[in-house]
């Protein structure tokens, strides 16, 4: 097609007269081979996708009614379950969370998800009966601050904590 093309040029500047041939060349030198479109940018990936890690101290968290109410949470002296413990998660670009919590609330599984600049977060025991509970998260900067709450499975032992998760490795 492009010799056919060349040749139908070449053919009409040479049948040209004198006076239209320096004419015409002008227009023909600046024409170019079409360009290829520019590549797309990458697409950027989630700010919070990747792995994330934290810690905690959880306490006990007394629950006041003004009557009535279970017996147990005014008699929890909050020594059980209470203490440091640890996140690990992995987030994925479409915002689904997953992972694991160790320390003083047992071992956990860690599920949730991250929409905008908030991460919803569920912690559920790895053994029956253990404590199950949530993080609720929001960023702050280049971390998460939140704050965790959780009960043991019969729901007598309350644990709070605040928690902040940062890049692993950072």
């Amino acid at each position: 097609m492009r010799r056919a093309l060349s040749l139908l040029l070449i053919t009409a500047c040479q049948n040209a007269p004198k006076s239209e041939a320096s004419a015409s060349a002008t227009p023909l030198a600046s024409v170019s081979a079409p360009t290829a479109p520019a590549a797309a940018p990458a697409a950027q990936k989630p700010w919070f996708e990747g792995d994330w890690q934290g810690r905690f101290e959880a306490a006990l968290f007394r629950i006041e009614l003004p009557s009535g109410g279970v017996k147990e949470w005014k008699t929890d002296d909050g020594k059980q379950a209470s203490g440091a413990g640890e996140l690990s998660l992995i987030v994925s670009a479409d915002g689904t969370v997953s992972g694991s919590a160790k320390g003083a609330l047992g071992e956990l599984t860690v599920s949730g998800r991250f929409e905008g600049d908030r991460a919803a977060l569920a912690l559920a025991p790895a053994t029956p009966g253990g404590f199950q509970g949530v993080v609720l998260a929001t960023r702050d900067g280049d971390t998460l601050k939140g704050t965790l709450n959780a009960s043991s499975g019969d729901s007598l032992q309350v644990r709070r904590a605040e928690v902040t998760l940062s890049r692993a490795g950072k």
